[in-house]
């Protein structure tokens, strides 16, 4: 059995909103090739547009498959389809994919602030408005012939005013979402080999910007979230201008580790991307609502990105005033 471990994030780039990273955990039990990209779940899988007349589940690239206009409903079909795979048949109770599970060490913190209060009652979803039993059923077989098996998933939430500490902690926003990133990698890793005994592990990250070299990250992450244990060697195997490649011994299991430009055009990756770029829009959905609630509905909403959030910003400056709000609680410096 292998490990398969994937990490991407939604909301590196704008002013107004939450970073959010996630990591997603899976087994495989065959010597299926991650490299091989999105290739192997066609039909049954697809980077595109969806609608409820759709006969596949969107994986890939959030940013191809989601569209504001159109709304959540295309990532929100493929949260429901991890649920169905992570649930086991027939249990009931509150939805796995909600906030508390997802971020427990940020929920607190992240619910504080006004605009992100009661953000858990946006995430319930009906499956029965969207979700195929048969293209649920035919999703389903296709991961049970690739031997694939999804075991966890697990975000951060970082609020524009832990994201402007985090800045002013580790230097620029890069070294942020690549610290946060492998600690979370390192910690569901930790959490989950107890569990889930594997011959080999594979950590796939989208990369972001033009870094190319990662031992000195990797090393550092690897210190700060293992207590009292020997950083192992991080050795290279190649570090070029379209992926950076690593490989160590993880409590003795071999371990690779891989940042890929287009890193979300493989399938774990992919998978992260979608849930991180889901509780996002949730968040801002909530964020949005807050301050139209505010203002009046008038106010149009925003995604949060430059020029965008500049207007908006302007539009609710006279009421940040009168309610006190620091411009660090609600503005994301570079």
């Amino acid at each position: 059995m292998r490990l398969i471990l994937g990490v991407d994030e939604a909301g590196y780039g704008p002013n107004m909103g939450p970073l959010v990273i996630a990591a997603s955990l899976w087994r495989i039990g065959s010597d299926f090739n991650v490299l091989d990209g999105m290739e192997p779940f066609l039909p049954e899988f697809k980077a595109a547009r969806w609608s409820n007349q759709s006969d596949f589940v969107p994986l890939g690239d959030s940013k191809k498959i989601y569209q504001p206009r159109q709304g959540l409903s295309g990532l929100s079909f493929t949260v429901e389809f991890f649920e169905s795979m992570i649930r086991n048949p027939g249990q009931q109770g509150r939805p796995w994919f909600e906030l508390a599970n997802l971020a427990a060490d940020d929920i607190d913190r992240v619910q504080a602030n006004p605009w992100y209060q009661n953000v858990q009652e946006l995430t319930d979803r009906n499956t029965a408005d969207v979700l195929s039993d048969s293209v649920l059923i035919f999703a389903r077989e296709k991961m049970s012939k690739l031997k694939i098996e999804l075991l966890d998933f697990r975000l951060r939430v970082l609020d524009e005013a832990y994201f402007n500490d985090s800045v002013i902690r580790f230097g620029n926003k890069a070294e942020v979402l690549g610290q946060c990133s492998l600690n979370l990698a390192w910690q569901v890793l930790k959490d989950s080999l107890p569990r889930y005994p594997c011959h080999s592990i594979e950590i796939y990250c989208d990369r972001q910007g033009g870094r190319k070299m990662y031992s000195g990250l990797l090393t550092h992450t690897f210190e700060t979230s293992h207590d009292n244990i020997s950083v192992p060697l991080f050795c290279a195997t190649s570090e070029s201008s379209q992926s950076s490649c690593y490989s160590m011994e993880y409590f003795g299991i071999p371990t690779s580790i891989r940042f890929e430009v287009e890193g979300d055009s493989l399938f774990a990756p992919a998978a992260s991307s979608i849930v991180a770029k889901w509780m996002r829009e949730i968040l801002m959905l909530r964020l949005n609502r807050y301050w139209q609630n505010i203002v009046g509905q008038s106010l149009q909403p925003t995604a949060g990105y430059a020029v965008d959030a500049a207007r908006f910003s302007k539009e609710i400056e006279p009421w940040v005033s009168k309610l006190a709000i620091a411009k660090k609680r609600w503005w994301r410096e570079r």
